[in-house]
């Protein structure tokens, strides 16, 4: 069972890896853009209207491909006001509540997000800016966002389960669990 729950633990890890490297290359290209836009806007008056929208849609790439992996590492947004007072068998109840709400979220956005690409697809909605994108296109990236977070808080509800360390209490980014082993103490 550890070794099945291992594999599925690196497979979730790799892939949040590569969306973590996606959303890397799409903040790059938003620069790219932005600095192009602003260089032909303000030295060559050119303006360059399209990039706005574009931008608007890498963004949404960029945070929901994210958004796995910095869930895996530990390094989502939380308030330990109450959690650094608790003892360490309440704290780690706590932490397991916030994965499942973190996986109902990421089903939710998956489930969502699902219904609203088919029938923006099906209507054949299109974005009323310059690019006259289908909308269902920059879409597909919510659900596919919410798919990579609802697989990252299901391995992270696993290794709790387990009673191997999650990774706020590996210690954040720098302990982020890269795939399940012996607990030092059972070695």
């Amino acid at each position: 069972m550890r070794r099945v729950l291992g594999v599925i633990d690196r497979a979730v890890g790799l892939l949040a890896l590569v969306a973590t490297g996606l959303s890397a290359a799409l903040l790059l290209a938003s620069l790219a853009l932005v600095s192009y836009s602003v260089g032909m806007r303000y030295f060559l008056n050119r303006p360059i209207p399209w990039v706005d929208e574009l931008v608007g849609y890498l963004l949404v790439g960029i945070v929901m491909l994210a958004a796995a992996d910095a869930l895996r590492r530990g390094e989502h947004i939380a308030v330990d006001v109450l959690t650094t007072r608790l003892g360490p068998r309440m704290a780690r109840a706590i932490e397991a509540l916030g994965q499942v709400a973190v996986f109902l979220v990421g089903a939710a956005l998956l489930y969502g997000g699902l219904q609203t690409v088919a029938f923006t697809q099906m209507l054949g909605i299109r974005s009323t800016g310059y690019l006259s994108v289908p909308m269902h296109i920059p879409q597909m990236l919510i659900p596919f966002g919410g798919a990579l977070l609802a697989l990252a808080a299901l391995g992270g509800l696993l290794r709790m389960a387990m009673g191997l360390p999650s990774a706020v209490e590996a210690g954040g980014a720098h302990g982020a669990p890269s795939a399940i082993t012996e607990p030092e103490e059972r070695r």
